[in-house]
């Protein structure tokens, strides 16, 4: 009898120790915790706020990273982190990432958007042209990649765009330290700077604008060959710019009317020639130096 009410007991107390124990929890798929970082972005609209779960959705999709790395699913949630980034403006974390899907995942589709988000990340980041150029460089490396890898690609048409900016950005830091050295009179530094946008940025917006300046410098230096030479293939591309035009037939026409200067040619003289053979001869002889003639102010170009 005793033995019947112990193992009564005992069965009692292992079933209600049963039905009180805790469910096991299943872990989600790939799918669902993917889905439920993008519902998280989302929001909850109330009245005229956006409530966006930004670091719960970041959370989602580092869950599908951890637990099921190799599905397609993890791939996209590597790149949706980027963008959660993006959209918050960390633009360096951003880049990052997009940066390691790149190297990740080189043949994946989605290669061509993660390079142009990469190259906007460093882009939004460009200051005025007298700071730091680091951001418009890494920008200028992304876009050109792009168009270079990926010509036919979505993103392609706004790269070119971008890039374009970008170089113009680059092109006026130097165009604008070598404005300030024209301006104070040192042309030997402003011909130097002018020349390396051109080399540089060969297609910079106001290239025709740094070309003539170049030209002016060099005329303000008395280099007036390749002044002309400069000034003269800005007006064959027909600038549209009529104060450029201006101070440019201005700038040609003072080197028509200024004399070549040099050193008188010294005359051959048979006294200091050992060669018995030889003849004098006359040559006509090059102007002497002489000072500059006194020259009006050039219109004032742009």
């Amino acid at each position: 009898m005793l033995q019947r009410i112990v193992l009564w007991v005992l069965v009692v107390s292992v079933s209600g120790a049963c039905a009180t124990a805790p469910p096991s929890e299943e872990i989600p798929d790939a799918e669902t915790y993917y889905n439920d970082g993008l519902k998280k972005l989302q929001g909850d609209s109330f009245l005229f706020f956006d409530d966006v779960d930004y670091k719960g959705a970041i959370e989602n999709f580092q869950d599908v990273i951890d637990n099921y790395p190799y599905s397609e699913f993890a791939t996209l949630a590597e790149l949706k982190i980027a963008d959660v980034h993006f959209e918050q403006g960390n633009f360096d974390e951003a880049s990052s990432y997009y940066q390691d899907f790149v190297e990740l995942h080189p043949a994946h589709e989605r290669v061509p958007y993660a390079i142009y988000q990469n190259g906007i990340c460093h882009y939004e980041q460009i200051g005025d042209s007298d700071q730091d150029q680091g951001p418009s460089k890494e920008a200028l490396a992304q876009f050109q990649a792009l168009l270079e890898k990926y010509p036919e690609s979505d993103y392609a048409k706004e790269s070119n765009a971008r890039l374009s900016e970008t170089v113009d950005r680059l092109a006026n830091h130097d165009v604008e330290v070598a404005d300030f050295y024209y301006g104070t009179g040192e042309f030997h530094a402003a011909a130097r700077r002018y020349k390396t946008a051109l080399e540089t940025f060969p297609q910079h917006s106001r290239r025709q604008r740094t070309m003539a300046r170049l030209g002016f410098s060099l005329l303000e230096l008395r280099r007036y060959y390749e002044a002309e030479a400069v000034l003269r293939q800005v007006m064959r591309e027909e600038p549209d710019d009529f104060k450029l035009v201006d101070a440019i037939q201005w700038a040609l026409e003072e080197i028509e009317t200024t004399p070549r200067f040099g050193p008188r040619r010294i005359k051959h003289s048979c006294a200091t020639d050992p060669n018995p053979a030889c003849e004098s001869f006359e040559t006509d002889a090059l102007p002497l130096r002489e000072e500059a003639p006194e020259r009006s102010a050039p219109p004032e170009a742009n």
